[in-house]
């Protein structure tokens, strides 16, 4: 299990492709807002939300505000 806390600047990681790989991720927003892609989904979250998912699947994590701060906690089994 790795937590990081990672900073998301508007326009920067819209030009990344999405990406997958093994394992789960946790993310929590500390400040801001964010948009998850994942799959052929989207979610719109909010400071306090949540989301969980497996990473198997396709996804980006974009902000369109201001700067927005997530705490994200990938777990790869070995």
């Amino acid at each position: 299990m790795e937590p990081f806390i990672v900073d998301i600047i508007p326009g920067e990681s819209k030009q990344l492709p999405k990406s997958s790989h093994e394992g789960e991720e946790f993310i929590f927003v500390m400040e801001g807002k964010i948009t998850v892609a994942y799959g052929t989904d989207i979610f719109e979250l909010a400071k306090g939300d949540s989301i969980y998912l497996d990473s198997i699947v396709d996804h980006l994590v974009t902000t369109t505000g201001p700067k927005a701060t997530i705490l994200g906690v990938v777990y790869v089994p070995v």
